[in-house]
């Protein structure tokens, strides 16, 4: 592995790079937590510094997806809509479900992917070619399966649910990212993870990832990117079909869970939950082209449990959503990163009044859909459009 550690930065340099504080309290985590507290070399994050003013403004807020008990939400984009999947817990404690939106956030329709009485959780959704592939798992014994299945742009399941690996973790967690000829899945397995490559319903190829742990997958079409958790380190790498090894790249000296990651230009982000000062804060880096990795960000505000985050490249920044206790339920907010990870304006809170977690992000090219879950109120989406 190749091991990048931050160097000191200046308390300036570090007060010119801070978002300013909130004023949360403690609160509770997402399945896994995270967190973190503010050490030499880490730059903070916020909303009040950087550029003044919104870096986002709601179009709409709290639009029904479903009016159960969803939890978890994936969405992708089709380019003419959304389609929102989720875990349903109105049955049973675990069915996967998929609904249909235009571009407004209007429902189209709702269609259940996998009903059976397995507990089914941990949907994810992406576009691949001219339909969808959702992957989720199923807890079986004391491990789990990762299963698919395919459907429409229209969100309508096309064919039989498939398995695509047995896994000896209770949390397999599989995610997935779709490039131009097969689809990428990463899933937690007993002692590690597992990276494969998926061509139709089959599993091609597969690499363990020893003592990995929240992996997280990206694409743009052509790059793909890899992120885990390794015990202090957060590990990454770029892979590619055929791949019998990786040489990753380490920025150590973190508490990580809830790993994610997106391309954006010819850089990459991943952002994770960090728990190094006893309460979950969200924390970011920027990995450039020649590998170099930059400053340790502060990304939430305040004091409060900051959970889950969801990352998405507008194309000019990069956004970071993510849900946090402030005094008060939990809320979804959405902040604006430049590419040097120099906070865009003010962050936004995307959820209104009630307790929201979760969320997910897709980009439309205009705007940020944002889904989450109110607790047992079901799944809702925002539209956001961006700077």
């Amino acid at each position: 592995m190749r091991h990048w550690i931050l160097g000191t930065i200046g308390a300036a340099s570090i007060a010119a790079a801070a978002w300013g504080c909130g004023s949360g309290k403690t609160g509770g985590g997402a399945g896994a937590e995270g967190g973190g507290g503010n050490t030499p070399g880490v730059a903070s994050g916020g909303g009040e510094s950087g550029s003044h003013g919104a870096a986002c403004t709601l179009a709409a807020q709290g639009l029904e997806v479903s009016g159960g008990r969803g939890i978890a939400p994936a969405i992708v984009w089709t380019g003419e809509g959304f389609v929102v999947a989720w875990q349903e817990r109105v049955a049973d404690e675990g069915d996967i479900h998929l609904a249909a939106l235009d571009a407004d956030g209007n429902k189209l329709g709702e269609e259940v992917i996998e009903g059976g009485p397995s507990a089914s959780s941990h949907p994810s959704v992406h576009r691949d070619g001219a339909g969808l592939v959702v992957l989720w798992q199923d807890r079986e014994g004391a491990g789990s399966v990762v299963r698919g299945r395919r459907a429409t742009l229209a969100g309508v399941p096309e064919g039989a649910a498939f398995e695509v690996a047995r896994s000896g973790a209770a949390e397999s967690w599989p995610v997935t990212a779709a490039s131009r000829d097969r689809v990428m899945v990463a899933w937690m397995d007993a002692g590690g993870a597992q990276l494969g490559f998926l061509n139709s319903s089959a599993l091609e190829s597969a690499m363990s990832l020893q003592e990995a742990q929240f992996p997280a997958v990206a694409t743009d079409g052509e790059r793909t990117a890899l992120a885990w958790a390794e015990g202090d380190a957060i590990a990454f790498a770029r892979p590619s079909p055929g791949s019998t090894a990786l040489d990753p790249i380490t920025h150590e000296g973190v508490a990580a869970k809830v790993t994610r990651v997106a391309l954006g230009g010819d850089d990459a982000f991943v952002a994770w939950e960090d728990t190094r000062s006893g309460t979950e804060q969200i924390r970011a880096i920027r990995i450039s082209a020649q590998d170099e990795v930059s400053r340790e960000v502060l990304v939430s505000q305040g004091e409060g449990s900051a959970n889950w985050p969801a990352l998405a490249w507008t194309g000019r920044n990069l956004a970071v959503a993510y849900y946090q206790f402030r005094g008060g339920p939990s809320a979804v907010f959405v902040a604006l990163l430049s590419p040097d990870l120099t906070p865009v304006g003010v962050e936004l809170e995307v959820s209104g009044d009630a307790p929201a977690r979760y969320p997910a992000l897709a980009w439309t090219g205009q705007e940020l859909g944002i889904a989450y879950a109110v607790t047992d109120q079901g799944i809702r989406l925002s539209r956001a459009s961006c700077r």
